[in-house]
């Protein structure tokens, strides 16, 4: 491209030289060779503008395809991590019911130990490829607004949020744990459990993995969701 304009460029001056031509022969040939020049440039920057963004379509149509990857195998450890926290639940709910009726000598040592089972759980989901594109400003070149802030909300608040509820409902089992329920004889556990700090931390965690088993409910409902709005996004 710049060897033709340079080649125009030349004719330009040549022609602006040429004796031979008048004034208005002059203008007509250096206008065209002006218009020639223009055309390349507008030309040659339009198609370098066309390639740009066909490159960085192309790249946004593998980010997302490999993030509907992504979504689909969260949504799988989002499902187990529910139901496990649902295990939980149910076994601390079924204590904290005993506690409130005072009723936990009515229970054998086996069906106090069945109900003390602890689960600490880490959901380590795939955000690696989303922070990788992220960090690379390229996030702006999806052109879907509407997918693009759906994407972004996902990964920087509803994930966050999940996580921080999983963690805090870990540290209420490790408090409990750290009466060494699990391991004392049944006289002890009843007496642990009658105890006001460890029904309160019971309460507290019932209460929190109520929220967080909501909380896993609408995450996977939002995955689902934005892997259909990648699905719509990639048949463009």
């Amino acid at each position: 491209m710049q060897e033709e304009v340079n080649k125009h460029t030349r004719k330009i001056f040549k022609e602006l030289k040429n004796k031979e031509h008048s004034f208005g022969e002059k203008l007509k040939e250096v206008t065209i060779e002006i218009l020639i020049i223009v055309f390349a440039v507008t030309l040659s920057i339009w198609l370098h503008s066309w390639s740009e963004h066909r490159h960085e379509q192309k790249q946004v149509k593998k980010f997302l395809t490999g993030l509907r990857e992504d979504l689909t195998k969260d949504i799988d450890l989002l499902e187990e991590n529910k139901a496990i926290l649902a295990r939980v639940d149910s076994d601390f709910e079924f204590l904290y019911d005993l506690i409130i009726k005072k009723q936990l000598n009515t229970q054998t040592d086996s069906a106090l130990y069945s109900k003390t089972r602890y689960q600490i759980l880490e959901t380590h989901l795939n955000v690696g490829r989303f922070e990788g594109f992220k960090s690379s400003g390229k996030l702006e070149t999806i052109e879907t607004d509407s997918l693009k802030e759906k994407i972004l909300v996902f990964y920087q608040q509803t994930i966050p949020d999940l996580l921080a509820g999983e963690v805090f409902n870990n540290s209420l089992q490790m408090k409990i744990l750290d009466t060494e329920l699990d391991k004392s004889d049944t006289e002890t556990k009843k007496k642990i459990l009658s105890s006001q700090k460890v029904g309160a931390l019971i309460h507290l965690l019932v209460y929190n993995a109520d929220i967080a088993l909501n909380d896993y409910s609408n995450t996977i409902a939002d995955a689902r969701e934005l892997i259909k709005d990648i699905e719509k996004e990639l048949k463009h």
